[in-house]
């Protein structure tokens, strides 16, 4: 099991309800949000639902160690815990939930494209880490 680091990467306005709704069970209620996840088929649903006003990836040790730091959890043991959730030896317990800033030097494409098709939205796989640097 590893760890899934998700953005919301667009605002409210104009969302339909379904999607409104799948955002409020991830808690990502707002721009620029971000959390990571445990792996899991459900999660992976909720994201495919609602990807046009997310991003994800698979964020690397230093990523994590980024976030993890900048919520505030851990303690002495922040870099180790940040290892073994890279490797997947460790789940988290519950979400980890950061605010961040929007990315310096903006997007680099558009975000009403999937990443795919050079726009923003959607799955990153290993590219999510340097969107996360420049939005930390």
């Amino acid at each position: 099991m590893a760890v899934v680091a998700v953005i919301r990467i667009k605002g409210h306005v104009g969302i339909r309800p379904d999607i409104k709704k799948t955002l409020e069970s991830l808690k990502l209620d707002k721009a620029f949000k971000a959390a990571l996840f445990n792996e899991s088929d459900v999660l992976y649903g909720m994201l495919k639902k609602a990807q046009r006003y997310l991003t994800w990836g698979t964020p690397n040790k230093q990523t994590i160690l980024t976030l993890l730091k900048k919520a505030g959890v851990g303690g002495e043991d922040v870099e180790t815990l940040a290892e073994k959730l890279a490797k997947g030896e460790e789940k988290l317990g519950t979400p980890v939930y950061v605010s961040l800033h929007p990315p310096s030097q903006g997007f680099k494409n558009t975000v009403k494209r999937s990443y795919r098709y050079k726009g923003e939205y959607g799955d990153r796989g290993e590219a999510i880490n340097d969107l996360i640097r420049r939005m930390v």
